[in-house]
Formats: structure tokens, sequence, C-alpha cells
């Protein structure tokens, strides 16, 4: 799938109990925020976390955690279409209080792609919701699960059916041209 026409889903990226460490220590975390999304009331934020900002750490011990699965999402997709260098980590909170926005992200830039991934241990896409809809299709993804997309397509988290909150980590990294893919896996043969 080259420039990603659509969504590239992975699944059992990394053990459960790495999301669950992840997801524990940020809840625990005292620098949550209401930024996004940006040009929204208050009423319609939702909070997140940033654990990498612009290529710089802010919380060092989830940055290791949130690189281990970056590297994991890397080694199964055969270290093609993006390099493991984080621009922007982060963990959002969804619910059924507050339908999830349809935007575009990274609309400044051309060399950035997003990688998603669910960190509640429970959650059941099928009786939860709150799948991730990428172009006007619905992916249901499990713990575990976590997918490459082009941000600047519209995408949203889709509607939550149940009282819990979903957490979800995302990334934003760069991208590789194809003629990056095939230089870097020659590279990587030598």
């Amino acid at each position: 799938m080259s420039d990603l026409e659509g969504v590239k889903i992975f699944n059992n990226v990394c053990h459960q109990s790495t999301l669950g460490c992840l997801l524990r220590t940020a809840q625990d975390r005292s620098s949550w925020h209401y930024r996004f999304p940006m040009d929204a009331p208050f009423k319609d934020k939702h909070p997140k976390l940033d654990i990498i900002a612009e290529g710089t750490m802010m919380d060092h011990f989830l940055s290791g955690i949130a690189y281990s699965i970056l590297i994991q999402v890397w080694e199964l997709n055969g270290r093609k279409q993006f390099i493991p260098e984080i621009f922007y980590c982060g963990i959002s909170i969804k619910d059924k209080h507050r339908e999830d926005n349809v935007h575009v992200d990274d609309t400044h830039r051309n060399d950035t792609i997003k990688i998603m991934g669910i960190l509640n241990e429970d959650w059941d896409p099928k009786t939860m919701g709150g799948g991730f809809m990428h172009g006007g299709v619905i992916h249901k993804l499990r713990p575990t699960d976590f997918c490459i997309f082009d941000p600047r397509t519209p995408h949203a988290a889709d509607k939550i059916l149940c009282d819990e909150k979903r957490f979800a980590l995302d990334f934003s990294v760069q991208k590789l041209h194809e003629g990056e893919v095939i230089r870097r896996s020659m590279e990587d043969e030598e």
C-alpha cells in the first residue's frame, strides 16, 4: 500500500501488559490538557496527554514505553512506510458523552503518517464501539491492534456505546516515500 490509500492494521503488536503499564502510569499524570480540537469550544474538547511534542520528550518514562510499541509496529510493517522517529505522541480519552470531531492532522506538512491503537485492556469494539473511522470507513481495533493511516484523510473515533472511557495512543512519524522504502530495504540486506 504506497502512500497509504487506506488504513493498514497490525494485530497483536505488543503484549497487553505493555499497554496496561502505559495506561495505568498515564492515568496518574497531572499533565492532561484540553487543547484539542484546536478551534472548538471547551465543551467539545477532549482530554489529551502529550508524551512527545515536536520531537521533545515531555515524559521520559512514557516516551520509552511508547517508543518500544512504535518499534514493534515498524518491525511488523517490514521497516517500511515510516521512520520510527516521533514528531508527536499522545494519549487521548474519548467517551459516549462527546461525539468525536471528524478532522485531519498535519495539514501543514505532507511528510508524516500516523499510527494509533487502543490502550484499554478490556475494550471490545463490537459491544463498546469506539472504532476508528478513516475516510468514511469504520475499523474496529482491539487492544494490541495498531493502525497506520494518512492523517490528511478525514478521520475520527467512532461512536462510543458504553460508559467506559476509551484511551488511544497515537503517533505522528516521518513518512518514507516509495524510493526510500526500496533503498532502505536494500541497505538492511547488506
